[in-house]
């Protein structure tokens, strides 16, 4: 039995990872990659296994740089079945559709683009541009809708006669899921193998805490926030307020670039208990992502998969996601009147800065003094969201320079994602039953640290793999 490591190695994106039985192949994930050119460009590579031989893809949840490659590995020939639950099948959905439809206006514009004085120069003129053409169309999308499967949390399903599988929560965004696989061996002997999928923050305000679970002969953990905790979650509230309170008093605006899935569901909850409480009011919150809206729709027919926290406030007759005072933006025309508006907050995608609408509103804002950057989300190196971050004073947005003058603050108490102490509190769940932890989705020189911390913690052979990488699972 092998596991290739065919993504998210070394890095946080690109999620995907293929088990190789004898009897029954499958993938964990099938993400697209994200980030610098660079790093896109791997989405055009061929997969390292044949798709129309994967019997089955275990989707553990609907971030992109999980599911983002789904339509491409249909369209190569994948007709298995794609396992998840209901939430991430809808919100999956919702992403993949919003993706084909940006990669179409984008190659629209690039295709009309003059080139050598003629329009549409560029689609015909070597393999570059050839490419850069949409990875996926809404047609492909509706192909791997067809597939899915959704089964609940905890209920044992067998597949074949060995090969079983179990979903928990994995607390990360509504519908993520921890898979539990118990494969038979040739030699009759029953392995388990556990991927953690991205494990969330304990104490979230919707979704629910990150079940632990007890035994493993492998696990194959994320690392993303590996080296480092998360400030406490009622600080990072404060400082929310106090920004959000100073930007109305100095009639600021207030940018919060954020994924569409989770983040910005929790930053409008935080926001909504503000405004009942009467801590804040007179300052407009504009949602300008129709990505962000539709998920949110999708959250509120879910009340099932909240936490305690989130289903009192229902019962008492409160919208957690809505309050006096926020703004819907579905239209283009709409989000570029917010230009001449003052003392506002926009809620925008992409979480990373590396495109959407947020890109525009940074690019109006960001050498003005009085805005505030609000930092939410992990980014990525080469992102612009990682550039603002890591304080560059001058940035390169939509092809132009600018001065970066703007307020920027990081409020990874607002992470959807574990942190050091808490991936490790989880992996001591398991005692000492792995034969071997497996370390992914982190940043090269943060799972080498991890990797190093645990095997001190547990002593278990704890193992970073390369790109690709087929390791046998004996």
């Amino acid at each position: 039995m092998n596991i290739q490591f065919c993504g998210a190695t070394k890095t946080v994106t690109g999620s995907c990872f293929y088990v190789d039985t004898g009897d029954y192949k499958f993938l964990v994930d099938c993400g697209a990659f994200q980030g610098p050119d660079e790093i896109e460009a791997k989405n055009y590579e061929p997969f390292p296994f044949n798709p129309s031989e994967i019997d089955a893809v275990f989707l553990t949840h609907a971030h992109f740089d999980h599911c983002g490659r789904l339509p491409v590995l249909v369209k190569q020939g994948f007709r298995g079945r794609i396992i998840s639950t209901q939430p991430t099948r809808d919100l999956a959905n919702i992403v993949l559709l919003d993706a084909a439809n940006l990669q179409k206006e984008d190659y629209e514009r690039r295709l009309a683009r003059p080139r050598n004085g003629k329009k549409g120069g560029l689609a015909s003129e070597g393999s570059l541009y050839e490419e850069e053409k949409p990875l996926f169309t809404e047609q492909d999308v509706e192909e791997v809708y067809r597939l899915f499967n959704v089964y609940p949390y905890s209920d044992s399903v067998t597949l074949n006669d060995k090969v079983e599988f179990r979903m928990r929560d994995a607390g990360h965004i509504m519908g993520s899921a921890i898979f539990e696989f118990w494969i038979q061996t040739d030699l009759g002997r029953t392995r388990k193998i556990v991927f953690s999928g991205d494990l969330g923050q304990p104490g979230a305000r919707i979704v629910k805490d990150p079940d632990m679970i007890r035994e493993a002969d492998y696990v194959i953990c994320e690392s993303t926030y590996g080296d480092r905790l998360h400030r406490d979650r009622n600080e990072t509230v404060l400082e929310l307020l106090s920004i959000l309170q100073e930007a109305k008093k100095e009639e600021g605006n207030v940018l919060i670039p954020s994924f569409a899935l989770e983040r910005t569901q929790e930053v409008l909850y935080e926001i909504n208990l503000f405004v009942e409480n009467r801590l804040l009011s007179g300052i407009p919150v504009y949602l300008d992502s129709p990505m962000a809206s539709k998920a949110t729709n999708i959250f509120k027919q879910y009340p099932d998969f909240y936490d305690e926290d989130a289903k009192r406030l229902l019962e008492k007759g409160d919208d957690p996601f809505n309050f006096s005072g926020l703004h819907t933006i579905e239209s283009t025309d709409e989000s570029k009147r917010l230009i001449s508006k003052r003392g506002i907050v926009i809620i925008a995608g992409s979480g990373m800065c590396n495109g959407g609408r947020i890109v525009h509103h940074l690019k109006n804002n960001i050498e003005n003094k009085k805005t505030h950057i609000v930092i939410v989300g992990y980014q990525v190196k080469g992102t612009l969201g990682r550039r603002l971050v890591d304080g560059e004073k001058v940035v390169r947005i939509m092809g132009n320079e600018y001065d970066n003058n703007a307020q920027i603050h990081t409020l990874n108490g607002f992470s959807a994602h574990a942190d050091e102490k808490d991936l490790r509190y989880w992996l001591r769940g398991f005692g000492h039953t792995p034969k071997r932890i497996f370390l992914v989705h982190g940043e090269e020189d943060i799972a080498n640290k991890f990797a190093e911390n645990v095997y001190q913690d547990l002593q278990i052979d704890t193992y970073v793999p390369d790109l690709n990488e087929i390791v046998e699972l004996k």
